[in-house]
C-alpha cells in the first residue's frame, strides 16, 4: 500500500535524518540555549524519537510556542541601525518534525524546480553523500552545497566573463513571505488536504515570550505575512516566492546568484551590473521587499578590485575567508582565554562548586573551535591566511600557558591537578558506606 505523505514525514527512518541535520547544525549555532536544549534531547536521542514517532502516529504530536530572541542589526560597518533580526527559537521536536516534513517535500517532482536551481543556495539540502552506491568516492566539488556551492558559482561566473559585481541583501526577508501563498502552491503540489494542514502548523508562528517583544512586536512573523527564520522550510518557502524574482534576474548577459536573502549581481560591466540591481529593488517592490539600504552596493565594483560575498573575499587568484570573519574568530578565541583565565582563579581559590574552564578543557575547546572553523572554509585557497591566523592563534595559547604557569606556581598543592585538568579525587562524588560499630 502506498504512504501518505503524512506516514513518510513520521517514518523512524525519516525521523532519525531530521534529527542528525539539527544535531550538526548545533555546530554552527550561536545560541546557547539552542546548543543546550540539542545536547539534552541527545542524551536519550533514541528514546525521545521513539516517543516522538509514537505521538505523530496518534496524532497527538502539537507544534509549542517557540521563543522570539530579537539579534540587532548590524550595517557595513558594524554599527547597530535600530533594527532587529527576529529569529524563532523553536523547541528540538518542533525543528526536528519541521525537517522532517522538509525531507518529504523536496522529494515531490511538482516542487523540484524550487528545491534545486542554479541560482539559488542554502538551507534547503545538506551536502550530499560521499559515496555512490556502489561505494566509489564522490568528489567532493561534485556533492558541495550551500556556501561552497554558491562560491563555485560565483566562480564559474566569472570564468565565464563576468567583470564587475554588485551585492545587495533582501531586507526582513522571511517577514515578507506570504503564508496563504505558499500554503496554496504546497496543496496543489501535494494534493493532501491532512499533508497541507500538517504543514499549515509547521510554518505557523506562536511566540512563548511576545509580551516581552512589544517594542519590535511587528516584526515577528505571528500574522499570515512572514515565516520563521531558524524553520527548516522557510528557505524553501523563499524559493518559492523569489522563483520568478531569480529567473528575471538571470536573463541576458547579467547573472544574479541568491543565497537566501543574499544576493551577487555579475555582469559584464559597471552599467550592465548597475542595471540589474535596479532591477532587483523593482523586482521586490512587487513582492513588498526591498534592499537593505546597509547592506546592498552603492555602485559595481570591479572584479579586479576585490569583493565580499556570504562571508567570503574573492580578490584576483585568491578565495579567503573575509577580514570581518576572520576578526570574528580570532575574538572568540579571545572570548575562550578569557573564560579560562577567569576559571583558573576561581580553581585557585577554590571559588567553584564545579569545574569550569581547565587548562586542557580550554585548550581542547579551543581544538574544536579551530576544526570546526576551518572546515568550514575548505574550498578556500589562500594558504597565506591560515598561516597568518595560526600564528596569532599560537600567540594567545602562549600568552595563556604563561598565565596558567603563574596562577599554578600561587596555587596549593591539592589544587594544581584541577588546574590542569585532571580529575582530583577528592573531588569526585561518593556515597560511602558506614562502617558498623563492632561490639
Amino acid at each position: 500500500m502506498k504512504q501518505s505523505l503524512l506516514q513518510k514525514v513520521r517514518t523512524a527512518k525519516n525521523l532519525e535524518s531530521a534529527w542528525r541535520t539539527i544535531q550538526e547544525n548545533r555546530r554552527s549555532s550561536k545560541s546557547e540555549d539552542v546548543r543546550s536544549d540539542i545536547s539534552k534531547y541527545q542524551e536519550d536521542a533514541a528514546g525521545n524519537l521513539r516517543s516522538l514517532q509514537s505521538r505523530l502516529c496518534c496524532r497527538k504530536f502539537k507544534f509549542p510556542p517557540a521563543k522570539g530572541v530579537p539579534i540587532p542589526k548590524l550595517d557595513m560597518k558594524g554599527r547597530k541601525t535600530g533594527r532587529i533580526r527576529p529569529i524563532v527559537l523553536a523547541s528540538v521536536e518542533s525543528r526536528i518534525v519541521q525537517r522532517a516534513v522538509l525531507n518529504v517535500l523536496v522529494e515531490l517532482p511538482s516542487l523540484k524546480p524550487f528545491v534545486k536551481t542554479a541560482y539559488s543556495f542554502g538551507g534547503i539540502r545538506s551536502e550530499k553523500s560521499k559515496t555512490t552506491q556502489t561505494g566509489d568516492k564522490i568528489p567532493r566539488s561534485e556533492r558541495m552545497s550551500a556556501v561552497p556551492a554558491a562560491v563555485k558559482a560565483v566562480l564559474d561566473t566569472i570564468e565565464g566573463g563576468a567583470r564587475f559585481v554588485a551585492c545587495g541583501d533582501i531586507q526582513s526577508f522571511f517577514t515578507k513571505i506570504p503564508k496563504p501563498a505558499v500554503i496554496k502552491i504546497i496543496a496543489d503540489a501535494t494534493d493532501d488536504a491532512e499533508f497541507t494542514a500538517f504543514f499549515s502548523e509547521a510554518i505557523r508562528v506562536e511566540l512563548s515570550n511576545l509580551d516581552d517583544l512589544r517594542k519590535h512586536g511587528a516584526d515577528w512573523p505571528i500574522e499570515e505575512i512572514g515565516v520563521a527564520q531558524g524553520n527548516s522550510l522557510s528557505p524553501l518557502l523563499g524559493n518559492i516566492v523569489l522563483a520568478h524574482f531569480d529567473a528575471e534576474m538571470n536573463t541576458g548577459d547579467c547573472h544574479c546568484i541568491r543565497y537566501i536573502d543574499d544576493i551577487i549581481i555579475l555582469a559584464p560591466n559597471a552599467r550592465a551590473a548597475n542595471a540589474r540591481l535596479k532591477k532587483a529593488a523593482a523586482l521586490l517592490g512587487e513582492l513588498g521587499m526591498t534592499l537593505s539600504p546597509e547592506k546592498t552596493s552603492s555602485g559595481a565594483v570591479s572584479i579586479g578590485d576585490g569583493f565580499d560575498f556570504l562571508g567570503i573575499n574573492f580578490s584576483p587568484g585568491a578565495v579567503r575567508p573575509a577580514k570581518k570573519a576572520q576578526n570574528n574568530f580570532l575574538a572568540s578565541v579571545d572570548a575562550l582565554f578569557d573564560e579560562g583565565q577567569k576559571s583558573l582563579n576561581l580553581m585557585r581559590d577554590g571559588n567553584h562548586e564545579k569545574r569550569p574552564h581547565t587548562l586542557l578543557g580550554t585548550l581542547k575547546k579551543l581544538d574544536g573551535m579551530i576544526d570546526g572553523w576551518g572546515k568550514h572554509y575548505w574550498f578556500c585557497n589562500d594558504d597565506q591566511i591560515w598561516k597568518n591566523i595560526d600564528f596569532r592563534v599560537n600567540e594567545k595559547i602562549s600568552h595563556f600557558l604563561g598565565y596558567y604557569r603563574e596562577v599554578r606556581k600561587s596555587a596549593i598543592q591539592e589544587r594544581k591537578m584541577g588546574l590542569l585538568g585532571v580529575s582530583e579525587l577528592i573531588r569526585i562524588d561518593r556515597e560511602p558506606f558506614r562502617y558498623p560499630k563492632i561490639g
